[in-house]
């Protein structure tokens, strides 16, 4: 690793989450990458450069302010530990966005969509195949992102009360339900493994699956991300009348906006609502 990214790595490294490090990590990389290409030196890069790099993604402009601000800290950070490879000024400090107020999420899968993953994953045997279903039961049955998945303990699980105990952010500890559905598959997971303590999610090999290889089983053998069954989880919970506290316990939220933002209604299942609940559409004159 190049010993200006390890630098900054190694800055941020104690104040953020895992899954926060490894998508800076990333970015930086990508970025970095991108400056090779183009011929440019770290200390040759100025607002343009930046902006022609950002403009040139395919990503929303939240993704991409966000990549923005991992470029101005990157720079920051140079200047304090390596201040001959910076320039004079940080060159993505001036760059503005204009503000995105449409609070639109990904596209959240549809419940159908998702019928459709667990059918073809109910359809496999085998150990590895049982552990997808599993891994796939915990990130919509409980909302759990991919840092919490594999952070997972057998300990972990209480099949008394039918419950997970969860580390997320920063470290805060909560208690999630499990459904039925996600106990059978832990109990037929677990009868297979004959285990009953350390990591839940293994590999072929035994080892506990990182969050990047969790991250990868679920892009590519069930064609969604981790995160996408999360925002399934809790857009079909409130479709389907669950208080947006609840919500906000499960998915570990400090801030019930960000739950609000999570579980975004959309016009179309507004009127479809309003269609079919509303006392003046219901009167027949």
């Amino acid at each position: 690793m190049e010993p200006e990214i390890l630098d900054y790595m190694r800055h941020i490294r104690p104040r953020i989450a895992a899954t926060t490090y490894h998508r800076k990590l990333w970015q930086i990389r990508s970025f970095l990458k991108y400056l090779a290409t183009k011929g440019k030196a770290i200390s040759e890069v100025n607002r343009t450069v930046i902006e022609e790099y950002l403009a040139g993604l395919t990503c929303s402009q939240q993704f991409r302010q966000a990549i923005c601000a991992v470029v101005r800290e990157f720079y920051d950070v140079l200047r304090l530990r390596h201040p001959g490879f910076c320039p004079d000024e940080n060159p993505a400090a001036g760059i503005e966005f204009k503000p995105d107020k449409s609070g639109r999420l990904f596209k959240v899968p549809s419940q159908s969509a998702v019928d459709k993953i667990f059918a073809r994953l109910y359809e496999q045997d085998g150990d590895l195949n049982i552990r997808d279903r599993l891994m796939a039961e915990l990130a919509y049955g409980s909302g759990l992102r991919r840092a919490e998945l594999a952070g997972l303990d057998i300990e972990d699980i209480d099949l008394e009360t039918n419950t997970a105990q969860v580390l997320g952010k920063g470290n805060k500890p909560r208690v999630v339900p499990l459904t039925s559905r996600t106990a059978e598959t832990v109990r037929e997971y677990l009868c297979r493994r004959h285990a009953t303590r350390g990591p839940l999610l293994v590999s072929f090999f035994g080892r506990r699956l990182g969050v990047t290889g969790v991250y990868e089983i679920m892009r590519h053998r069930m064609g969604m991300r981790p995160h996408l069954f999360r925002h399934a989880c809790a857009t079909h919970l409130l479709k389907n009348g669950c208080g947006i506290r609840v919500i906000q316990e499960l998915l570990g939220h400090e801030r019930i906006d960000t739950t609000y933002i999570y579980t975004a209604v959309t016009k179309e299942n507004l009127r479809e609502v309003v269609g079919r609940s509303h006392p003046r559409n219901l009167m027949k004159i």
